[in-house]
């Protein structure tokens, strides 16, 4: 989706995380993960999509286990994408019902 075809609050982004998708904001080239925690650009990958995490945020989440398997969790995203599932925090989310 391009840029200017999507236009939500901080507010709306979080919330739509918190339904368990990471969504980025492209104004501000960050992510928001489903607990609200904000990743930050990390690196580009030679594909060209852009790598974003938060080490510190990860390590001291109590929801780490339903978001990954890893010490943390790094997302890429393709140059325009701005909402990505987060497919294991979905699963727990199942689960859990």
């Amino acid at each position: 989706m391009k840029k200017n075809e999507i236009t939500l609050t901080e507010e709306q982004m979080r919330e739509r995380a918190a339904e368990g998708y990471f969504i980025r904001d492209l104004e501000k080239d960050r992510v928001y993960c489903p607990t609200g925690e904000i990743l930050r650009k990390k690196s580009i990958r030679k594909n060209g999509d852009i790598r974003y995490a938060n080490k510190m945020a990860c390590k001291q989440c109590e929801y780490k286990s339903k978001c990954t398997r890893s010490v943390w969790k790094e997302v890429d995203f393709p140059e325009k994408v701005w909402e990505m599932r987060n497919v294991n925090w979905l699963k727990a989310e199942d689960r859990a019902e």
